[in-house]
C-alpha cells in the first residue's frame, strides 16, 4: 500500500512539473485539485553577449496579451530611452502572444557614450500606460579584439 501511494504522488508531482511547463489553470488529480499559476510575459535578448560595434540585437518576448502595442526602453546615457522606434518590426504581440523585433546598432551608440563596453544594461518592455512586462538584461562585452601586426 505505502509503494502504490508513493508511485501514485511520484506520477502527480511530475504531472504538475509537466503541466506547468505547458501553461496554467488547475486540474484535478487522484490527490485533489491542483493550481498552477500562468506564467507571466518574458523577453529575451539575444545575442547574450553583445560586441561593442555595429550589429544586430534580436529582442523577443512571450506571454503578452494579444495585438498588445509594447515599449521598449533602456538606460542609455543616464537616460531612460524609449528604443521602440529604433527596432524593426515594432513591437506589436501576434495572436499568440509573442513578439520579435531587431535593433541594429549603427555603432554611435558607442562613440556618443551612449553604450559603453563591459557594461549590463537592463531591457524593459512596458505596456501602454508604461507599466513594466518583462525586463531582461542586455550586456556590452569589454573584451577588445587584438589587432593583427603586420609583417
Amino acid at each position: 500500500m505505502k509503494k502504490k501511494f508513493s508511485a501514485i504522488l511520484g506520477i502527480a508531482v511530475a504531472a504538475v512539473f509537466f503541466l506547468t511547463l505547458l501553461g496554467g489553470g488547475s486540474y484535478s488529480f487522484l490527490l485533489g485539485k491542483v493550481a498552477i499559476a500562468e506564467a507571466g510575459p518574458n523577453v529575451t535578448v539575444s545575442p547574450a553577449l553583445v560586441k561593442p560595434k555595429k550589429g544586430k540585437i534580436l529582442i523577443a518576448g512571450s506571454g503578452f496579451k494579444p495585438k498588445q502595442e509594447l515599449g521598449i526602453r533602456v538606460m542609455m546615457g543616464g537616460v531612460l530611452s524609449d528604443i521602440s522606434f529604433l527596432v524593426k518590426p515594432r513591437p506589436i504581440v501576434n495572436e499568440y502572444g509573442a513578439f520579435a523585433s531587431t535593433w541594429k546598432l549603427r555603432g554611435r551608440e558607442f562613440k556618443r557614450g551612449l553604450l559603453k563596453a563591459g557594461t549590463v544594461y537592463t531591457i524593459t518592455i512596458v505596456d501602454e500606460d508604461g507599466n513594466t512586462l518583462a525586463t531582461a538584461p542586455l550586456v556590452i562585452d569589454k573584451s577588445k579584439k587584438k589587432k593583427k601586426k603586420k609583417k
